[in-house]
């Protein structure tokens, strides 16, 4: 009797067991979008279209409040129309792009009269990182951080 109960309790640990690695569901996580509120649409729109380079992809809602571009690897960045006033935002919390050829961009950018720097403020300045990557910063229209690399 002792050996059924034992080999019974042996299968029920088995089966809970095999039951909890049933429950245990591989969660993959990825990133969908970003979504940032902006005061004036259209400028903004222009400038992550124009300035940046971002291709702009329909967004369905059709209200005149968004404006959708891709950011590669199956990510958008969503504009929104719904800030009311621009605010000085921390170079911490900032979007990067990767740019092929960094020199070609900065011509772009400066083009449009857009001043950047490195991360400490330095204008027309880049940073070097250990590993060699070159980065520039500057703000969107709304103040919003951008870093640019050439990681690519």
């Amino acid at each position: 009797m002792k050996k059924i109960l034992f080999v019974l309790f042996f299968i029920a640990i088995q089966a809970n067991g095999i039951l909890a690695q049933q429950n245990q569901t591989e969660i993959r996580v990825q990133i969908n979008h970003i979504a940032i509120a902006v005061t004036d649409l259209e400028e903004s729109e222009a400038f992550y279209r124009d300035v940046i380079g971002l291709k702009q992809i329909p967004e369905p809602f059709g209200l005149g409040m968004h404006a959708w571009f891709d950011i590669g690897g199956g990510a958008e960045l969503h504009v929104i129309r719904g800030s009311e006033e621009r605010t000085e935002q921390n170079i911490y919390n900032h979007l990067c792009f990767s740019v092929s050829d960094l020199d070609a961009f900065i011509d772009q950018i400066t083009s449009y009269g857009i001043e950047y720097s490195d991360f400490s403020g330095n204008v027309g300045e880049r940073n070097i990182r250990p590993d060699g990557i070159q980065q520039i910063y500057f703000t969107d229209p709304d103040g919003y951080w951008i870093e640019i690399n050439d990681d690519m």
